[in-house]
């Protein structure tokens, strides 16, 4: 299996994926900066944290946590976990679901740990509130348009602005799979005609590759 990471993952992920015997490539998809935030608004009710891309911001002000903390995905619910947050943490699989749930909260004030970036599925949710968000920008994302040299079997695809920069310059097969971190992604994909998808059940990095082998044995 020769395989594409679109994006940088942690030395536990890699280590699987040569455990398997899996050849692989990474080509960044997205151009991803930190950026500095000296100070966030003190009073608030919640916050709201859709990429792991902000945690190293987020950590910068773990003692002024909320009761309640919204976030996308096991990965970040298990770092706030492990940071010991007072908060009530809740998680969810995409914003969709996210938004949903705070459209039948009462009239809060909260901060919302973003990329310059980002979908405007929270704002849409929740204009008819009285639900009022304040962004805290931590980093800066920019399609890189990465151009390919070969083939793969499988590229992993972790966003829908990945897939948009990875499909700018490069075609590909009809065997090649997409693995999707969610729905969302794999909705964008095809939009755009690419129909050889499969998406983790759960928007977890490890799931995400540890379903794919399963499916791809079930598949021989």
């Amino acid at each position: 299996m020769d395989i594409l990471l679109t994006k940088r993952l942690s030395a536990s992920i890699l280590d699987l994926i040569k455990s398997w015997g899996w050849d692989f490539d990474v080509v960044e998809a997205l151009s991803i900066s930190l950026l500095e935030v000296k100070e966030i608004p003190g009073k608030t009710d919640a916050w709201i944290i859709s990429s792991r891309n902000s945690w190293k911001i987020v950590q910068e002000f773990i003692s002024q946590t909320p009761s309640v903390i919204y976030c996308i995905g096991l990965w970040l619910q298990n770092e706030l976990t492990k940071a010991g947050v007072p908060s009530e943490i809740k998680s969810f699989e995409n914003m969709k679901a996210l938004s949903a749930d705070l459209q039948n909260q009462k009239s809060q004030h909260m901060l919302y740990f973003c990329a310059d970036n980002h979908r405007a599925e929270l704002g849409m949710a929740l204009k008819n509130t009285s639900i009022s968000i304040t962004k805290v920008i931590t980093h800066e994302s920019r399609l890189a348009f990465p151009v390919l040299k070969k083939n793969y079997d499988a590229v992993f695809i972790f966003s829908p602005r990945s897939a948009e920069s990875l499909l700018k310059n490069n075609k590909f097969n009809e065997r090649t799979s997409f693995v999707c971190i969610g729905p969302t992604t794999a909705e964008y994909l095809h939009g755009q005609g690419i129909t050889n998808t499969f998406c983790a059940s759960y928007p977890d990095t490890k799931l995400m590759f540890q379903e794919f082998k399963r499916w791809k044995s079930e598949q021989t």
